[in-house]
């Protein structure tokens, strides 16, 4: 969970929550 705390303070919750809806669909 830290790492992904580390990577969602950079960027924005909507940019991350669409990144990681994408990572799962694409597997």
């Amino acid at each position: 969970m830290k790492l992904v705390t580390a990577v969602i303070k950079p960027f924005k919750l909507d940019d991350v929550r669409e990144a990681l809806s994408t990572i799962g669909v694409q597997g």
